[in-house]
């Protein structure tokens, strides 16, 4: 059985084992990214997803987000080990769902597989929620010429915004030094983790880091 086989057969079992019975073979049969330049060709090029994490302070990033391309994003989990959440984006012009494992200690690498689902899916799969439900708007944009983006987190978790940059390896993610806008590296604190803030909330070191 080749790589990618292996992937859609543990994909397969883990929807089966979440779903209780109902095996959504649509979810699985249409693995897909959105690429808007060469550089997430690159990045996509590899089922590895090199990405590190910062705190942001919004009152100084350098840029107007608002002439950025943006999604408002509905991000639940269903199940959180595994990680596997679903997402409803732009008020339902599309939903996705994303099985995440073999995350690093260091937070840095982890192997990521999504792919488009359907309204009813998500519905279906929605009914399977853990956690609270985390409300954001997602600014994309290239930085010095780096894939990034900027969360700006709603609801109970607003005032939290971050940067993440993803990298082609290890070296390069090392290499890479932040604008000044990014406040703390978070990358290796679980606390920080979107599955984090979905069952805790903000965590209590935030308030250091910020004004």
């Amino acid at each position: 059985m080749g790589k990618f086989s292996k992937h859609i057969a543990i994909i397969i079992v883990i929807f089966t084992l979440i779903i209780s019975g109902m095996v959504v073979i649509d979810i699985i049969s249409d693995i897909q990214a959105v690429k808007h330049n060469d550089r997430i060709d690159e990045l996509l090029s590899d089922d590895v997803e090199i990405q590190c994490k910062w705190i942001v302070d919004i009152n100084k990033i350098d840029m107007d987000l608002n002439q950025l391309p943006s999604t408002m994003i509905e991000q639940t989990y269903i199940n959180f080990s595994p990680e596997i959440r679903v997402r409803k984006l732009n008020n339902g012009e599309w939903y996705t769902c994303t099985v995440k494992y073999n995350m690093k200690s260091n937070g840095l690498i982890r192997d990521e597989y999504e792919s488009e689902i359907s309204e009813q899916e998500y519905y279906t799969l929605l009914n399977k929620k853990e956690g609270n439900t985390i409300y954001k708007t997602r600014y994309e944009f290239t930085y010095n010429g780096y894939v990034a983006t900027i969360d700006i987190f709603h609801g109970e978790l607003s005032g939290l915004a971050y940067l993440e940059v993803e990298f082609l390896n290890k070296d390069e993610a090392k290499a890479y030094q932040a604008p000044d806008w990014a406040i703390k590296e978070v990358t290796d604190d679980p606390l920080y983790k979107n599955g984090s803030l979905a069952q805790y909330g903000i965590p209590s070191s935030y308030y250091k880091y910020v004004d």
